[in-house]
């Protein structure tokens, strides 16, 4: 007989552990296992309850304005949680709120953890716009557009932007339907009578000078609405009406360093005797103030006040002139004057980090303005584009200093190197066929839109340029024709497609089957001068010369590239196709 003890010990006779006959260690085994899971667990709710703390206290060192603190509290976050979305927010925050352009990258982090915020992307489009990136917040801007067409902050942001790029009356139409949304909001209000000003309606105009005059002497509003009628009044040439406004924005309390720059502006363009004292004025405040010297700098060297600041960047204490930025308008200084010995001995020692692509380029510019050869100019400017390396910001820079030069190898190269290694390149490419347009390049066109059409095989507009071009150097006819004949299909109605479709079957020996395309454009359509030019020479190929005659008058007002004169200028026997 077993004692009571005994009988405890042993598990009931319906136990699946007594039926199994599982082994001790197996049970331990599970034990642990558990053990090891619980403790998983509570360590990965530590590790997130840390998280949310430290999110907490970043939000409260960005209100109390302890940036040091931040930064380090942000780091952690971003240790234990590399994808965390409100850790890039808040250093984006903190980084606009210090004017500072690299919140654009946390900007973009973030939309891409959160692609459906529109708060996001409409931060980012206003930071992009702020820091210069017109294009880029153009790119926003037109990805949300469908969302958040009924949201007020949008349509003005989308005002902003697009009146950046000089589209007027799209800025209108957005601040339009901010001000419908939002009737009560004064800036929107604002913002749309500004860009009225641009109207090329006198009556407009003048109903926008009045609503903007109407803000009073203490709105807030009241330095934006001066700058406006600043600038209105000078496009006027009201020049009396100018001087009195921008001596009013200039004695606000509240006035920006930019509004002094520009009262100093005003008086420069209309030579009042007390500019040279307020410019002295300016740069003893600036001098006082580091952080006023280089845009003043900016601003002389634009207002052909170069000499005045080379002079005055000479008598500045050193610390003062020693910013990069600041170098390198003293740099423009000689370069704006000419003095290329000067800016060559001035250049030798300097360092500009990130700039350095700057330096190169004035270097090479030196060195052609000095040498008779162009050996040293070329491999300066080969360390230029070196120096910008994939830096689509700066390829593009460097590109529009080439324009400006008359340098057209070296812009090109510069839009090159953008287009095949830069983040910005389907803005050069398309820089790249706005340049060789300017310069009449057809085999450059070719070579631009090939790659164009390669990238964006559905753009009927760029598909047609490539057959143009590519018939007028003779290059693949069968493709262009084939093109050609694709892009007229689907949009029969459409003249410019028709008439290369056309100019296709003549450069392909079907001269009569190209005129029977082209008889079935409109009177009107046919008179417009860059088809009237394809015209006259198909009529002729059909021996129609007389005819022709009026088609070719019209096509020499079309603005054509140098093998298109040529067709207009080919005689009845020359024009004849070629297979």
């Amino acid at each position: 007989m077993k004692n009571d003890a005994d009988q405890n010990s042993e598990l009931p006779d319906e136990s699946p552990i007594a039926k199994r006959g599982l082994p001790k260690w197996l049970v331990v085994l599970g034990i642990c296992v558990l053990a090891i899971t619980v403790i998983g667990a509570g360590r990965h709710f530590y590790l997130g309850w840390k998280e949310k703390r430290l999110v907490r206290a970043s939000r409260w060192f960005l209100q109390q304005d302890k940036p040091a603190e931040l930064r380090v509290a942000l780091d952690r976050v971003l240790q234990l949680n590399p994808n965390n979305l409100e850790a890039f927010r808040i250093s984006a925050q903190a980084l606009l709120k210090e004017g500072n352009a690299k919140a654009l990258p946390w900007l973009r982090r973030a939309v891409e953890l959160a692609p459906n915020n529109l708060e996001d992307q409409i931060t980012l489009a206003d930071a992009a716009l702020r820091f210069g990136r017109n294009q880029e917040a153009l790119k926003v801007v037109r990805e949300i557009e469908a969302s958040a067409k009924g949201r007020a902050d949008f349509q003005d942001l989308a005002g902003r932007v697009v009146q950046s790029l000089d589209q007027f009356a799209e800025a209108e139409s957005h601040y339009a339907e901010a001000v419908k949304l939002d009737p009560n909001n004064k800036a929107y209000r604002l913002h749309l009578a500004i860009t009225r000003l641009n109207s090329q309606d006198a009556a407009v105009r003048e109903r926008a000078r009045n609503d903007v005059v109407q803000l009073s002497p203490g709105d807030p509003l009241r330095a934006m609405a001066l700058r406006a009628l600043v600038v209105d009044a000078v496009r006027s040439m009201q020049t009396s009406r100018a001087l009195t406004l921008a001596a009013e924005l200039n004695g606000l309390p509240d006035h920006l360093f930019s509004d002094r720059l520009m009262y100093l502006e005003v008086l420069h363009l209309v030579k009042a005797p007390e500019f040279q004292t307020l410019l002295v004025e300016t740069q003893e405040e600036a001098a006082r103030t580091p952080s006023q010297v280089l845009p003043l700098l900016y601003w002389m060297n634009n207002n052909n006040l170069a000499l005045l600041a080379k002079d005055w960047t000479q008598r500045l204490p050193q610390e003062i002139t020693a910013p990069v930025g600041v170098r390198l308008e003293m740099a423009r200084s000689y370069f704006t004057f000419g003095d290329w010995k000067k800016l060559r001995f001035f250049l030798a020692d300097e360092t500009w980090g990130d700039l350095d692509y700057l330096k190169f380029a004035y270097l090479s510019r030196c060195y052609r303005e000095l040498e008779q050869r162009d050996t040293n100019a070329k491999s300066t400017w080969a360390q230029a584009l070196n120096a910008a390396a994939s830096n689509g910001d700066s390829l593009m820079a460097l590109a529009r200093m080439a324009v400006q030069w008359g340098w057209d190898d070296e812009a090109s190269d510069a839009l090159w190197q953008a287009v095949s290694k830069s983040n910005r390149s389907s803005e050069a490419l398309n820089a790249l066929c706005q340049f060789y347009f300017t310069k009449r390049n057809t085999a450059g066109l070719l070579r631009a839109y090939t790659l164009l059409i390669d990238r964006n095989p559905n753009d009927s507009g760029a598909r047609n340029n490539f057959v143009i071009f590519s018939l007028l150097l003779g290059k693949d006819k069968a493709r262009a024709l084939s093109i050609a004949r694709e892009i007229h299909d689907k949009e029969p109605a459409n003249p410019v497609f028709a008439s290369t479709y056309a100019f296709a079957l003549y450069c392909t020996e079907n001269p009569s089957q190209a005129l029977e395309v082209m008889k079935a454009l409109k009177p009107a359509e046919l008179k417009e001068p860059s088809i009237a030019a394809y015209y006259s020479a198909i009529l002729i190929a059909n021996g129609r010369e007389k005819e022709a005659q009026e088609y070719r008058e019209l096509g020499r007002g079309a603005t054509l590239l140098p093998e298109e004169e040529q067709i207009l200028n080919l005689t009845p026997v020359q024009i004849q196709p070629t297979p």
